[in-house]
Parts: C-alpha cells; sequence; structure tokens
C-alpha cells in the first residue's frame, strides 16, 4: 500500500513539475495517473480497509518494480520528445549542375511514388525524392507532421535535421555538406562555390529552398529595402501582429515561378 501511495504522490509531483516547465509542460497528464493511483489508495485503504498487500515476489523483484516504477516517467518523456522531435529523412536528388528554385510539394495524390532508401529493417529509412529540371517534384509522401494529437503537442520546426541533397551523377557528395533542412539555419556554402539558401516555406504542404552562386542571391531573394517594404505592407495588413522580418525573402519573380508550376 505505501508502495502505491508513495508512487501516486511520485507521478503525482512529477507532472506538477512538467506542468511549471517551459520546454515540457504538455506532459503534463502523467500527473492523471498519480491522481488515479492516489484515489485507488484511498478507497482501497479507508472503504475496503486494506491495509496492505502480500507479495509473493522476492526483495530483488520488488527493488527492480520500484526503479521501473521510478524510471517511467523519465521514459515517457524521453520516448514522446523523441517522437515528436526525430528528424524528417529525405534525400533529395537534383537534376546534374542544376541552379535555382528547388520546390517539392508533399501529399500529391498523382505524385512520386512514396520510395525509401538506407533502410535498417524497415526502420530509419530516407525518403526518395527526385526533383526534375524545372527544379519541381510532386511526391506522394505526407508531409512531416510529428504530433501527439491527444497531448497537444507538435514538431514546430517541420523539416529539423535529416534532409540530403544531391546531384544525381554524384550521391556520394553533398551538393552542400552540412545543410540538413533546419529551419533556422540560413545558407551554407557547397563545391564549386555554391549555397544552399532557406526560405519562408518549410511546413505543410511545401519545402522551398534556393541552389545558387551567391553573387545571383538578388535573381530570387528581395532587397534588404524590398524586405523593409514588404515588413511595413504586412504591418500595414495585420496592425496586431507582429510580423518577423525574414532573412531571405523570395522575390516577386520566384513567386511568379511557383505559381506558374502550380506550387503555390
Amino acid at each position: 500500500m505505501k508502495r502505491l501511495r508513495n508512487t501516486g504522490i511520485y507521478y503525482l509531483i512529477f507532472g506538477i513539475l512538467l506542468a511549471v516547465s517551459y520546454v515540457f509542460s504538455n506532459l503534463w497528464p502523467i500527473s492523471i495517473l498519480g491522481v488515479l493511483l492516489l484515489l485507488i489508495f484511498l478507497v482501497l485503504k479507508y472503504f475496503f480497509k486494506e491495509a496492505s498487500f502480500a507479495f509473493s515476489w522476492n526483495k530483488r523483484a520488488l527493488q527492480l518494480l520500484d526503479v521501473l516504477l521510478i524510471a517511467l516517467p523519465f521514459i515517457y518523456v524521453a520516448l514522446i520528445s523523441w517522437y515528436v522531435w526525430r528528424p524528417y529523412r529525405q534525400t533529395v536528388i537534383l537534376p546534374n549542375n542544376y541552379e535555382g528554385i528547388v520546390a517539392v510539394k508533399y501529399n500529391v495524390a498523382n505524385g512520386q511514388d512514396e520510395i525509401w532508401t538506407s533502410s535498417f529493417f524497415g526502420l530509419c529509412g530516407s525518403r526518395l525524392i527526385k526533383v526534375d529540371t524545372s527544379g519541381i517534384a510532386r511526391t506522394s509522401f505526407k508531409f512531416h507532421d510529428n504530433s501527439v494529437p491527444l497531448l497537444g503537442i507538435r514538431q514546430m520546426n517541420y523539416n529539423r535535421g535529416g534532409l540530403k541533397i544531391y546531384y544525381e551523377h554524384n550521391l556520394d557528395d553533398e551538393v552542400v555538406e552540412g545543410f540538413d533542412g533546419t529551419w533556422f539555419i540560413n545558407d551554407y556554402a557547397g563545391g564549386g562555390g555554391k549555397k544552399i539558401y532557406s526560405t519562408g516555406y518549410s511546413y505543410y504542404p511545401l519545402m522551398v529552398f534556393v541552389v545558387v552562386q551567391p553573387e545571383q542571391y538578388f535573381d530570387y531573394f528581395m532587397t534588404a529595402k524590398e524586405i523593409e517594404i514588404w515588413v511595413a505592407g504586412e504591418k500595414k495588413k495585420y496592425p496586431n501582429s507582429y510580423i518577423e522580418q525574414p532573412t531571405h525573402k523570395l522575390n516577386a519573380k520566384s513567386i511568379e515561378f511557383l505559381r506558374d508550376n502550380k506550387i503555390l
């Protein structure tokens, strides 16, 4: 009975600490289990007048049970955190020496078949996506959506790591080593002076980035002055909203390209 009571109190306190934490606050429902265990304890003790449980387990088994009960909340946090924040493993193959906008559109009914690579017995595989000569790929793969609706948590950084980009004639060396799709990475230099620039399109149902020589940057992106004008316009339209100034913002020509190809 003491073990039941102590476990209930432990889970309740653990859930409260999660609730007041900054990172794991949505994982507080484990405290519900603590409350249920305490209710069971109270019902058994005061309603059924049970003073104790007779365990046939030896001391070693009871010690292992105690360790498991203590470890379970930590396992719960670790497993859910891993599930929600695991990298979105995908391999994007570009046409040889392609430079320009690369747009991947997901969840397309008649898109490329789902092909996986580098999987180990069906685990840890990477989605294989081939881009055509126009820089467009339409895939039937569903967009990365790691979430646990019951707990109200979901991954905010949608393409968080796991991205590899190659040219079709060289599948050993990434076009730009280190560019893994993480949203806050602005650009990386690669072979031949190329860089990959992230854009604001990194959420359902699109991923858009630009492979280009730095000197051609403004062929695809707004200048600092154009961004300033854009931000001012957005603030006028949405005066009560916070408008974040983007690091890279596709220019009108690039947006037109995406619209002409029915990406936007």
